[in-house]
């Protein structure tokens, strides 16, 4: 007795196709997700680091009985960071911007750690300005603050 050839179980290529049309917009959205967790992360590493060293220019002022400052550059990814009358030029991570929306500098002074009495904003952008962050420096007590703005 023969037996009929039984039918192998296979894909056709419409099925393999539309599964790797599925796979694809999956990982499509997954990978813009990615990316938007990626600019997230960059704008607060840059916040982070601007805001520790505005705090550590509040802390030079009061320990050393230097002032020290920080000052941002219109539209860049870079400020001065000036303490015992050494300035230093600080760079922003992963080409996150900085823009002033309220004063340019902040001047903490000796002995007191305190400002001129005016507070300053600036605004973090991510490189493809999808995420953003402020960073406040408050009136005459200096005390750092970070917002989002989106």
């Amino acid at each position: 007795m023969r037996r009929p050839h039984a039918r192998q179980a296979a894909f056709t290529l419409l099925e393999l196709l539309i599964a790797m049309a599925i796979l694809a917009v999956v990982a499509g959205i997954f990978s813009f997700s990615l990316l938007g967790t990626l600019r997230a992360s960059q704008v607060r590493e840059a916040a982070a680091q601007l805001s520790a060293d505005l705090r550590q220019a509040r802390s030079d002022a009061l320990r050393t009985g230097q002032s020290a400052s920080v000052t941002v550059a219109a539209n860049s990814a870079a400020y001065t960071f000036t303490r015992a009358g050494v300035p230093q030029t600080r760079t922003l991570p992963s080409g996150v911007t900085l823009t002033s929306v309220v004063g340019t500098s902040v001047v903490y002074t000796a002995p007191t750690g305190t400002t001129g009495g005016n507070g300053v904003t600036w605004t973090l952008t991510s490189p493809g300005g999808t995420r953003s962050l402020k960073v406040k420096v408050i009136g005459i007590t200096g005390k750092v603050m970070t917002d989002a703005t989106n």
